[in-house]
């Protein structure tokens, strides 16, 4: 099974396209929901499609379950995911490499399970604590570098 989770102004458009191609039974689209980390836990791969993105924040949740990943080598996509080590980077609006990626993941469950094991220990680079160490330690360094005002 397929599960697209979000919402969308392509929405209908997608319904229309599952329904066409008969792919109900097995494309399922959630909407948004507020419990995407436990949905995660019955996933097999996680992929993120995004043509332009931040760091989302789905990334680092997606590591913290094992699940390896397939995304676009778009910005911070690639801060998280580092090709063909935790996941797999594709060219954005390539399906066809995002396909091949996907279908990789799934025919190779040892890679898929290495994938995951490489992502659950990099997500830990993302949480708050670690975030916060390293602006504290990034304020230090700037602080240390500034020299006292003189007195007028």
């Amino acid at each position: 099974h397929f599960v697209i989770v979000g919402d969308g102004p392509l929405r209908a458009e997608m319904e229309a396209a599952i329904a066409v191609r008969s792919l109900t039974d097995r494309v399922h689209l959630t909407g948004l929901r507020r419990d995407v980390p436990d949905l995660m836990h019955s996933f097999d791969v996680f992929a993120l499609t995004s043509l332009w993105e931040g760091l989302p924040r789905v990334l680092p949740q997606a590591m913290t379950t094992g699940l390896p990943i397939v995304a676009t080598a778009v910005d911070g996509n690639a801060e998280a995911v580092t090709d063909r080590v935790n996941g797999f980077l594709t060219p954005p609006g390539d399906p066809q490499a995002m396909a091949a990626a996907l279908l990789r993941l799934l025919e190779d469950p040892i890679l898929a399970r290495r994938m995951g094991e490489a992502g659950r220990r990099k997500a830990g680079e993302f949480s708050a604590h670690r975030m916060v160490s390293d602006i504290a330690a990034l304020y230090d360094t700037l602080l240390a570098k500034l020299t006292p005002a003189s007195n007028h």
